[in-house]
């Protein structure tokens, strides 16, 4: 099994008549508080059942399930693969999905909050009633400051 991690900038624009949009750029430029950011998780490997997928959030943000009426889930737009549950606890999301076939995207989004650097835990993916099988991200490093 093999899962990689990437950051990328969530914009979000209100159109005239009270429609959201968004679009995901990659993460150039300055990270400052207030900016919302996508974290995008690939995973890869032997088809399975009952996959767990922990990924750690950095200290100073929060994950968001619904960003100005658009609800980020695997059921609007083309937002992520389909899983079973998705948890949002204090220090991690944590993805379900009861099959897994071989390859898959999750994504989520965070606002990023509290200035300052931070480093964040690898993500990490195992089979639940096979805890050997599994892998992990590499560690990573976000840097956040004040809004202007």
């Amino acid at each position: 099994m093999k899962i990689t991690r990437e950051y990328l900038r969530l914009r979000v624009s209100e159109n005239e008549g009270g429609k959201s949009s968004w679009k995901i750029e990659p993460l150039t430029g300055e990270l400052r508080s207030g900016d919302l950011i996508v974290v995008r998780l690939h995973l890869e490997g032997n088809r399975a059942q009952y996959l767990m997928i922990e990924d750690p959030i950095p200290a100073g943000a929060e994950q968001v399930a619904q960003v100005s009426g658009i609800y980020l889930n695997y059921s609007t737009g083309q937002w992520c693969d389909w899983y079973s549950n998705r948890e949002f606890r204090d220090n991690r999301t944590v993805i379900f999905k009861n099959y897994f076939d071989g390859k898959a995207t999750f994504q989520y989004a965070m606002r990023v909050e509290v200035p300052g650097e931070f480093r964040v835990a690898p993500a990490r993916a195992e089979l639940m009633y096979q805890p050997t099988v599994q892998a992990n991200t590499s560690n990573d490093r976000l840097r956040i400051l004040d809004k202007k």
